[in-house]
């Protein structure tokens, strides 16, 4: 199993404890600065202290079970692993056997033994040696503010290593204890109470709410409440510390469920456990941050980022199928009617057609030269128009796919016991194999396949599935596919980031994936959440979104965004005219905005389907345009502090105890709060806003903070901003901010800004600066005083000395300053621009 640790040596204070007693029961204390490591050898016990004061332990000793079939809730246990195994359509069901549930205690450690980098010892169960453990202090890589300052290490990584096929370790689970993250659960973003199985697979269409993740009825097609394209090993704790679990094979993390209320169980089903504690502190956080936030920045750091996408991913993106001419037609219609867009993104370019169960794609890898004649001029057309031009991609080998022969030959797909090509029923319903992702010579003839599109014009494209290697399959790399089956979309990932990668001329390359496991974070672009429902459900439906997009920020993946306006009808009905109004402008206030026809393309209601659909699209792809500029310098808050841009409330107001759990609200950076309806039929929901006073993003009266009555037209969605703050947009009006060389008219994005100032006092400073390229993390140059409440909207102002034009509607006061200085208003309230550039900028203030 491949491990990533980036462990440094540091100077290290060694104290046994109790020298003059028993030093074989006595604990060992190994400290790194403030740090301390207390290592109880009887009854075993892993305590980790900052400056005298417990932050995290393990429990202590044993720790039974009610019987041997119940997993021991004591410091760890070790037990079997035995489990019939079905894959249908990349849906796994895993019956364990009664022979795998007989769990043994490790009781005691052994042989604690001080090193330079922290201790070795040994574990025991009932006095039998059954394993070695390791503890050791790790230098964290975070980039935030006092990475290591302070003075101690955030990152203890404990590594357990056995003869056995599973292996578990357990934690104190308070009452009022949340645990949040998890990757791509759809439900909850805490999970305290629940025992959750982490294994790659599909999510299901239409999923249940039933802890116990019961099997029942088509369970190969309807999905479980914690199935999920993306399960993480990896969960925040509101007491400020962060867990990580780095295996590929299966984990569970029972987290004060039933099984044991007070305890927290984290279980790896391989011989080693490999858990990473990372822990915040109090002092030094990144602004609006909390310790939780300081443990999941340096969790993150761990992981690895991916490197910064190119703006395009943060302007809006169009579908467009049907072949060349259709795709040239929306593509002029969308510069003709003003609706931004950086990108056109055409999943049939390898071919397609309407089936029975609506418009499905055929499983070639190459251009359907029928569909798509002149693939290439029809990408220049597009990149000359400040498109960039995006297609699809699968890793599937269909029998009747235009690849087989040629994978078959090569010996590039997975093979099952006999040595002959695995064989499986596809999504095409008929024979299908996979590639294997272990076998380099696989890799680079499945490059070489994929990249012609590259050649052809595609600058990316969706990376799809990735979920469904079948767990008894025989890898080319000899690695046993039950403990490596969660690591092939980070293979799958990683294929994508090797492959693509910028060309001269060209737009940069952009591709999003559904799939991903732990260390998919270097390498995984853009996810998107699956094919949810087109209905209003909860687990699979728009209101299944933000839990993952909550949740997967939790895990390291900061850019994100949904099918709009969802994918799958079957089992429900075509996207209706009011979920497509709701799930756009839900859309524009996600980092990525993104189109889709949808399975059920000829029925589903479109920004085409009317005059009043197409204004619908435009307003809000103009706002997200207009968003770009925020989106893009809240990733200067991912990037220094692993803040994602979709973002837990919780993180910023860690105080606020309904934050924890809030699963229909968000913040998008750090300082817009979303709250949309997603509910049929409704125009109006509940919004709970943490304290202070806050605005109405685009217009009506300011609110304190509590529990509120929002209306929102089908029309509308419900965003707020605190009174203070300053959000840097683009101008309104920008078609791209890609070259168009073709087009003469087109608006392209550049220095010009307009910014949006609110009146108040801002409770966190962090809202009264901006960094164009790093947000709040970066040096401010741009700063906004603030603005008294009762001062009301100013007829005047003055710009470095001199007055300017003034004008208002009464609500917004409207101002047009070129280059830096100081912008004062009478009666208070000062901006300073400090870009270095000759750049116009609109004011907008609202008073």
């Amino acid at each position: 199993m491949s491990r990533r640790h980036h462990a440094a040596a540091v100077l290290l204070c060694l104290v046994p404890v109790g020298a003059c007693g028993d030093d074989a029961a006595a604990p060992v204390d190994v400290t790194s600065g403030r740090m301390t490591a207390r290592i109880s050898s009887s009854p075993a016990q892993i305590t980790l202290l900052v400056d005298g004061t417990e932050v995290w332990k393990t429990n202590a000793g044993e720790g039974k079970g009610a019987d041997k079939h119940q997993a021991p809730h004591g410091f760890a246990a070790i037990g079997s692993r035995a489990a019939d195994i079905e894959m249908s359509f990349g849906s796994f069901k895993i019956t364990e056997k009664p022979e795998a549930e007989v769990w043994r205690p490790i009781g005691e450690l052994g042989d604690v033994t001080p090193t330079d980098t922290g201790a070795t010892f040994t574990l025991l169960a009932g006095g039998d040696l059954v394993g070695t453990g390791t503890l050791t202090f790790v230098t964290s890589t975070k980039s935030g503010p006092d990475p290591g300052s302070a003075g101690f290490p955030r990152h203890v990584r404990i590594e357990l290593v056995t003869a056995s096929q599973r292996i578990s370790l357990a934690t104190p689970c308070p009452p009022d204890e949340h645990l949040v993250g998890l990757g791509g659960q759809s439900f909850d973003v805490d999970h305290r109470g629940e025992k959750v199985p982490l294994f790659v697979q599909e999510d299901g269409i239409g999923k249940f709410d039933d802890p116990d993740d019961t099997y029942a009825g088509l369970w190969f097609l309807t999905g479980r409440k914690h199935s999920t394209h993306t399960p993480m090993p990896m969960v925040v704790s509101s007491r400020g510390y962060a867990v990580a679990v780095d295996t590929n094979s299966r984990a569970v993390f029972a987290l004060g469920n039933d099984e044991h209320p007070e305890a927290a169980r984290y279980e790896a089903q391989e011989g080693t456990l490999d858990l990473q504690v990372f822990v915040g502190h109090e002092g030094g956080q990144a602004a609006g941050s909390s310790d939780a936030g300081e443990a999941l920045g340096h969790m993150v750091a761990w992981t690895g980022k991916v490197a910064r996408p190119p703006l395009s991913i943060f302007a809006p993106w169009v579908d467009a199928i049907y072949g060349s001419a259709n795709v040239r037609r929306v593509a002029a219609k969308l510069r003709a009617q003003g609706i931004p867009a950086s990108a056109i993104w055409t999943e049939d370019w390898r071919g397609g057609g309407d089936t029975s169960t609506g418009y499905a794609l055929d499983e070639d890898w190459r251009v359907d030269r029928v569909l798509y004649p002149d693939l290439e001029a029809l990408a220049s057309e597009l990149h000359g128009q400040g498109f960039a031009f995006l297609t699809y991609h699968n890793t599937f080998i269909d029998d009747k796919s235009d690849v087989l022969a040629e994978a078959t030959a090569g010996g590039y797909a997975i093979k099952d016991a006999t040595g002959a090509p695995y064989n499986f029923t596809g999504i095409t319903f008929g024979g299908s194999k996979l590639l294997d992702l272990s076998n380099p010579a696989a890799v680079t003839w499945a490059k070489g396949v994929m990249g012609a599109a590259i050649t052809q014009g595609s600058d990316g494209w969706m990376a799809d599935f990735a979920e469904w290697q079948p767990t008894d399959a025989v890898l080319a790399s000899g690695e046993d596919a039950f403990e490596v089956h969660n690591r092939y979309p980070v293979d799958w990932a990683k294929f994508n980031a090797e492959l693509l990668k910028p060309i001269a001329g060209r737009p940069d390359p952009m591709f999003f994936m559904r799939s991903a496991w732990l260390h998919s974070q270097r390498y995984a672009q853009i996810l998107w959440p699956g094919d949810q429902q087109t209905d209003f459900s909860d687990g699979d439906g728009l209101p299944s979104v933000i839990p993952m997009g909550i949740n997967l920020g939790l895990a390291g993946f900061p850019y994100f965004g949904s099918d709009i306006a969802g994918y799958m009808s079957q089992g429900t009905t075509p996207t209706s005219e009011e979920l497509y109004y709701r799930w756009v402008s839900f859309g524009a206030f996600n980092p990525v905005m993104r189109t889709h026809h949808g399975r059920s393309a000829r029925q589903n209601w479109q920004w085409e389907q009317d005059a009043a659909s197409t204004a619908h699209l435009r307003r809000y792809a103009r706002l997200h345009m207009q968003l770009a500029a925020y989106l893009w310098g809240s990733a200067g808050s991912f990037e220094r502090d692993g803040l994602p841009l979709i973002r837990m409330i919780a993180l910023a107001y860690p105080d606020e105890a309904w934050a924890w759990t809030a699963i229909d609200e968000f913040l998008l950076g750090d300082r817009l709060l979303v709250a949309p309806v997603q509910a049929a039929g409704a125009s109006a929901r509940k919004v709970t806003l943490p304290a202070g006073r806050w605005f109405p993003l685009l217009s009506g009266a300011p609110t304190s903070g509590g529990e509120i009555t929002a209306s929102a037209a089908r029309t509308e969605i419900p965003v707020y901003i605190p009174e203070g703050a300053l959000l840097v947009l683009y101008p309104d009006g920008i078609d791209t901010p890609l070259p168009a060389p073709a087009l003469g008219s087109a608006v392209v994005a550049g220095t010009a800004r307009e910014v949006w100032l609110y009146s108040g006092t801002a409770a966190n400073p962090a809202h009264t600066q901006w960094n164009d390229h790093d947000g709040p993390a970066g040096a401010a140059q741009w700063t906004w005083t603030g603005r008294p409440a009762a001062a009301g909207a100013p007829a005047t102002a003055t710009f470095n000395g001199a007055a300017v034009t003034v004008t208002s509607n009464g609500e917004w006061t409207a101002v047009t300053v070129t280059g830096d200085g100081m912008l004062v208003f009478p009666g208070g309230g000062t901006l300073t621009i400090a870009r270095g550039t000759s750049a116009q900028t609109i004011v907008r203030l609202r008073s």
